[in-house]
């Protein structure tokens, strides 16, 4: 009897062990960004990563080469989550396509900042020296509610693509921030042809599951009770 209760009390153990990763589990979300590219095709990230409650995880996804949908171009594929901040309850995360955060020729990535004309550096969102093709995808998201909220596309997405397959080939091509004007019926951002956020969409996909071990061991300890029941009675 004694072996029993000690056999019972680990499987017990283990079973709350599991139980507490249930309660963490990290759900999958679907993530969809899109930017309007008043000259050309529109610019279209999509991913997906887990989100557990408190951390983003496993953040990654294809975007089509700046302005381009053809057969013969391949997707940019983003799988580089380099940088994840927390403000408060939002939080904002940005894919890289190399292991390096450096897109632009200053040496940062934030389209908002590298896309103006400069003295020194020319045209906006010149590449680095020597250009190292790289591209990146931000969006962000709100945890106050419980759910995740996509928040404003107007002051929180955006993305740069400094590839040779991109519409103007090693220029590299971005759109971040809301239309700010209208010319000829057109809405126009300042991304550096024109472009501009204009739709994000997150979604959960599923969540993961109890562990199949939990219902296992579950199963055993109503056999094993079962077992212990029938030993007291035949006494």
């Amino acid at each position: 009897m004694k072996q029993f209760q000690k056999n019972l009390f680990a499987i017990l153990i283990f079973i709350t062990a599991n139980i507490s990763v249930v309660q963490a589990s990290v759900a999958t979300y679907n993530v969809e960004g899109i930017f309007f590219e008043p000259n050309a095709n529109n610019t279209v990230f999509t991913g997906t990563f887990g989100w557990d409650g408190s951390v983003l995880s496993n953040l990654q996804g294809v975007m089509n080469s700046s302005m381009v949908f053809q057969e013969n171009t391949p997707n940019l594929s983003l799988s580089n989550n380099l940088i994840t901040k927390m403000d408060g309850s939002v939080v904002t995360a940005s894919i890289f396509l190399n292991t390096s955060s450096v897109v632009f020729a200053t040496g940062g990535y934030d389209a908002t900042e590298e896309y103006m004309f400069t003295d020194t550096i020319g045209a906006a969102g010149v590449a680095s020296i020597p250009n190292q093709n790289n591209a990146y995808f931000t969006f962000s998201f709100d945890t106050a509610m419980g759910s995740l909220e996509p928040t404003r596309v107007s002051s929180t997405m955006e993305y740069g693509d400094c590839t040779a397959a991109g519409m103007m080939g090693s220029f590299c091509m971005t759109a971040f921030g809301g239309a700010t004007s209208e010319v000829n019926g057109r809405l126009l951002g300042d991304g550096t042809m024109s472009g501009f956020a204009s739709s994000l969409t997150i979604s959960e996909v599923s969540a993961v599951p109890v562990p199949a071990a939990v219902w296992l061991f579950g199963s055993a300890i109503l056999g094993m009770v079962g077992v212990s029941r029938k030993r007291t009675l035949s006494v």
